[in-house]
């Protein structure tokens, strides 16, 4: 891979022009150290697609390409809220070999120090498991196992003496996560997955995961990351004679047995083989079924089939996406967020009569859901945006709506209660509709930032918490944790600690228990398939039982508007916006009255606080006077604002205080939310706007959706053109 003939000072010439250039305001002084750097001589050599990296440098700086140069070298691609991802080409700003390297250098590193500390306790050894998806450099469609980026990274952590397991095939997000801890044949100590998640083809990335099975939350990956200045630190040894002497050792099959198995253990209503009742789900069912040329073929059947459910004759495949390819030739933007993206599985679905579909992101860890509508329900949405060719497609907000609900309902119902000490988790940015139906049933909802991994976090500290507090009276540790069934972890868990029964966000994804710590669409789509039985069975669908709720909680809309504001130009753009809400608060929106803003991040003259429009402070930024009684929420004008430490402090401590986030949230008098923050994984600003209506029995009515909905249009076009207003003069200028 590396080129020994290209060296630095061969380069004098083009490190010259890039600072004539940066003097001269054609580029940006980021984009002039960064291409500098990696005209050394272990950067400069390194083949990405055919060019080194010093000969593309040289090129576009020849060639006065200073709009290619500044978007490609701009900024450090580094750990965002789903590992590391970006456009697979040359620079520091994008996602190659060097930006991969550097990141699984680091992530070798951080096992072997953190393995020293407590691998031998975990009953861990030194060893890492790596799953990949479709994409390009993941998978290799000639071999139909790893690709070149993982090959590369397999050979970077066995040069380092850390064992890796690597699966023998594509294989989804959730599987990886679970096979951390939860296999009894492995125990590597942490693990790692390629993919861009739902991002584009042209896309790929990293995320590196801890040892309790989770995105590694803290910053120490990314701190021995921005440590290695030079490429030739990255060690790295040859993959043939890793494998052949053991270093590097195929798994699969196995793990899927286990997953299987242990997934089953969070149906509700199944029988003494694990089977679905069918007294209570319905056995007529019919589901289409596609994977987005990703990873979950092979494993949904398969969950479905230990169900009992019957998939040779209700299972509907979308033939032609339930087989991996990086291209993603029938959806180009494999996002489930995106009704384009379910064209082909709504097709199918209305060719079938089906009565319900289900498609799984390209990693399968997000979910997207149509339900057939009804001719009564047809007549009233024809006009919702909603509405596909006579099915609905759920968002992300409602399906955390209706499995809240129904995860809750049943399991009281089957049950005689829920678990003592139980809650729910999800994102600031999620609907607040969800802790409406938690409190209706006494439990407790917690709220922690953008990004699965915190919810993933919260499972360990919980687990971890339960163990140390039962160790007086029996020998519990995390070994023995992993060992346990799903029945005796929540005895545990109610008994000592907490007990997370459900966590889920806006963005299509969701989990259930705790073998898994990050965002699982295999076993969701499970879930939905038994929730929508359910309801069949009984002669309704889940759009009736969403109108029920609406009926008995009151009526919630939410959306997520992402703006994308790509290269050099828009970081500033995305920045400038930050700059300017922070500046001038706004006293009203979309003409309901702001009562709260919070401000998530903080600097050594601004702690955390929550405002009102005038200035004064509401709340600030400290650990509760009472653990025990703090709910994590404060009255305001007699609505909950959450604070910056939630209820779960009483049993986790410091663990409870959100960490310090680019984000702003608004609190307006009726309980809506309007939210802004800039996405941590793609070049863009996003808005959350959660808008509620009148709370009490049978009032979503027809008014009251309709004042919900001017409210929605109105805020989104205030707020929007706020933002362009701001950003359009650096975008001209760029230009």
């Amino acid at each position: 891979m590396m080129n020994d003939t290209a060296t630095a000072t061969a380069f004098h010439e083009t490190a010259r022009l890039l600072n004539q250039a940066r003097h001269a305001g054609y580029i940006k002084p980021e984009t002039c150290a960064n291409a500098c750097a990696w005209l050394a001589d272990s950067f400069a050599g390194v083949d990405i697609d055919g060019e080194t990296v010093g000969a593309c440098i040289d090129r576009l700086a020849r060639a006065r390409d200073w709009h290619t140069l500044d978007d490609c070298f701009f900024k450090l691609n580094s750990f965002g809220t789903a590992g590391v991802r970006g456009r697979l080409a040359i620079g520091t700003a994008h996602f190659n070999t060097i930006v991969l390297g550097l990141g699984v250098e680091a992530h070798a590193r951080y096992i072997i120090e953190a393995y020293e500390r407590n691998g031998l306790e975990l009953g861990r050894e030194k060893a890492v498991i790596l799953a990949y998806d479709s994409r390009r450099g993941s998978w290799d469609p000639a071999s139909g196992g790893p690709g070149f980026l993982v090959r590369e990274a397999a050979c970077i952590y066995a040069a380092h003496g850390i064992r890796v397991y690597l699966f023998d095939t594509v294989a989804p997000t959730p599987e990886l996560s679970f096979s951390v801890t939860e296999c009894s044949g492995i125990r590597p100590y942490a693990g790692g997955v390629f993919t861009a998640s739902h991002n584009p083809a042209t896309d790929n990335g990293f995320k590196p995961y801890d040892y309790y099975g989770g995105q590694i939350v803290h910053s120490r990956v990314q701190e021995i990351a921005d440590s290695i200045s030079d490429y030739a630190q990255v060690q790295r040894t040859d993959y043939a004679e890793a494998s052949a002497r053991g270093h590097i050792v195929k798994v699969g099959p196995e793990i899927d047995a286990a997953y299987i198995e242990k997934e089953n253990q969070l149906a509700v209503w199944v029988d003494q083989d694990g089977h679905f009742l069918p007294s209570k789900i319905s056995p007529d069912l019919r589901v289409v079924f596609s994977a987005l040329n990703g990873t979950t073929q092979r494993l949904i059947p398969a969950v479905l089939e230990r169900r009992g459910f019957n998939t040779k004759r209700n299972l509907l495949p979308v033939e032609q996406q339930c087989v991996p390819d990086g291209h993603f030739a029938t959806c180009p933007k494999p996002n489930p967020e995106e009704k384009q993206a379910l064209n082909e599985a709504v097709a199918h679905a209305a060719r079938e009569q089906a009565d319900m579909l289900v498609a799984t992101d390209p990693d399968g860890d997000r979910l997207g859901v149509g339900v057939r509508l009804t001719a009564a329900h047809m007549r009233m949405l024809a006009d919702d945006p909603a509405v596909q060719d006579g099915y609905y497609l759920l968002t992300g907000n409602q399906q955390l709506v209706l499995l809240t609900d129904y995860i809750l309902s049943q399991l009281t119902e089957r049950d005689g209660s829920l678990p003592r000490n139980s809650l729910i988790a999800k994102t600031l940015v999620s609907t607040d509709l969800a802790k409406t139906i938690a409190d209706a049933y006494g439990v407790v909802t917690v709220e922690p930032h953008v990004g699965f991994k915190y919810i993933g976090e919260k499972l360990d500290v919980y687990a971890r918490a339960a163990c140390v507090a039962a160790a007086g009276a029996t020998e519990y540790s995390l070994q023995n944790y992993h060992r346990l069934s799903r029945r005796d972890r929540v005895s545990l868990l109610s008994r000592y600690s907490l007990c997370m029964l459900f966590g889920g966000e806006e963005s299509y994804g969701s989990l259930i228990g705790d073998y898994v710590k990050d965002k699982d669409a295999v076993c969701v789509t499970a879930m939905f398939v038994e929730m929508a039985g359910f309801w069949k069975q009984q002669r309704r669908t889940l759009i009736d039982r969403l109108e029920e709720i609406w009926r008995l909680y009151g009526y919630a809309r939410e959306e997520t508007i992402a703006i994308s504001y790509s290269g050099a130009s828009g970081s500033d753009a995305i920045a400038a916006i930050m700059a300017d809400l922070r500046a001038s608060m706004p006293g009203t929106i979309a003409g309901r009255p702001v009562i709260a803003a919070l401000d998530y991040s903080a600097a050594a003259d601004r702690p955390r606080k929550a405002l009102r429009p005038d200035g004064a402070v509401i709340f600030e930024d400290r650990p509760p006077v009472d653990p025990l009684a703090h709910t994590g929420y404060f009255p305001v004008d007699g609505i909950a604002v959450p604070m910056f430490w939630h209820a779960d402090c009483r049993v986790i401590g410091q663990a409870a205080r959100l960490p310090d986030a680019d984000m702003l949230m608004y609190v307006l008098d009726d309980g809506s939310k309007i939210i802004v923050r800039p996405s941590g994984t793609e070049p863009k600003i996003k808005l959350y706007v959660l808008a509620r209506g009148t709370s009490g029995p049978d009032r979503a009515d027809a008014t009251d959706r309709q004042r919900v909905n001017e409210f929605f249009r109105q805020a989104r076009r205030e707020l929007s053109d706020r933002l362009d207003a701001v950003a359009r003069p650096l975008l001209k200028n760029a230009r």
